[in-house]
């Protein structure tokens, strides 16, 4: 196995960490239908879990200084990008992270390996995601801010 860069660990990271702290936010997934509730709850504490570890994978191998680090880091990073998320609806941020992630994996700058902790939160996640975009509109936005988003961590010195 090749060894990773800081800057690598990071970039596989984000997309995780950014879907972690928005799926954490209260009232994310709201069901339609009341007796649908106790399973989105179990569905979200499932991808909530993974996305958690996908997170946390990129940084196993290294000394517990060396990952808080990095985590601390990474953090930093989701502060600087979020800052004017609780001024957007949770459906929209949800495509943008969505169009975020098919542009990385797309381009091969992320790749999902099947059975993978990332793998299995994307399949959870694109059920709730599809319905998001119904309306073009909304898939044209949604793309306009992943990619402000992009350029935004290109600023920061990731996924030249």
């Amino acid at each position: 196995m090749p060894v990773l860069t800081d800057r690598q660990r990071i970039e596989l990271a984000v997309p995780a960490y950014l879907l972690y702290a928005l799926t954490g936010a209260p009232d994310v997934f709201v069901p339609a239908d009341p007796d649908l509730v106790a399973r989105a709850e179990a569905d979200i504490a499932e991808l909530r879990g993974n996305l958690r570890t996908a997170c946390l994978e990129p940084f196993a191998d290294l000394p517990p200084s060396k990952r808080q680090a990095l985590i601390r880091r990474l953090e930093r990073l989701k502060r600087f990008v979020i800052v004017d998320w609780h001024e957007r609806p949770a459906l929209s941020l949800m495509l943008m992270l969505w169009c975020f992630l098919k542009d990385l994996t797309d381009r091969e700058v992320l790749i999902l390996w099947e059975g993978s902790a990332m793998d299995r939160a994307t399949r959870k996640l694109m059920p709730m995601c599809e319905h998001g975009f119904e309306k073009q509109e909304d898939g044209v936005a949604a793309q306009e801010q992943a990619c402000a988003l992009l350029r935004r961590l290109q600023a920061e010195g990731l996924y030249r």
